[in-house]
């Protein structure tokens, strides 16, 4: 009669260590779930945002007295992207990125864009050389932010 009680304590223990063991691991999961549903959206808006170098990639124009040029870009994904967040690298080198003939900061798909990229600092380029042009854009929706980047080698027509 003297372990009826105590058998009561330990089933009692038992079930309440159960529970609160099942609430961890059910509020983890719920956590993990959520993070990888997040992940998912953010492939997605990724895989949806695209562009492509319009321009003929072995004769882009080069003034190396502007240290300026201008490329044409289309928007090749299936969302709007942000013109204002595009970034040009020409081999390794941030350029100032000007769209031409665009108002707003919405750029559909499927349109064409011309940019006027200017080098930061005094940069001498020769003709018939190839240098990587690096795009990067990303789309206009917010939550998750879709990005895209490409690489192209170019070769630059000096004027």
């Amino acid at each position: 009669m003297g372990d009826g009680p105590s058998e009561l304590i330990m089933l009692t223990t038992g079930l309440i260590v159960a529970t609160l063991v099942s609430s961890v691991l059910i509020s983890t999961w719920d956590t993990m779930s959520q993070g990888l549903e997040k992940q998912g959206e953010q492939e997605i808006k990724d895989a949806k945002t695209r562009a492509s170098l319009v321009n003929d990639p072995s004769a882009i124009s080069w003034d190396n007295t502007g240290d300026e040029a201008f490329i044409f870009v289309q928007n090749s994904g299936e969302i709007s992207l942000n013109i204002e967040s595009t970034y040009i690298f020409l081999d390794g080198n941030g350029m100032t990125v000007t769209p031409v003939d665009s108002t707003g900061i919405t750029w559909s798909t499927g349109v064409v864009i011309q940019f006027k990229i200017e080098s930061i600092t005094d940069l001498t380029f020769t003709s018939d050389t190839p240098y990587f042009l690096s795009v990067g854009v990303s789309s206009l929706s917010y939550s998750p932010i879709g990005t895209y980047s490409f690489t192209e080698v170019i070769r630059l027509d000096v004027s």
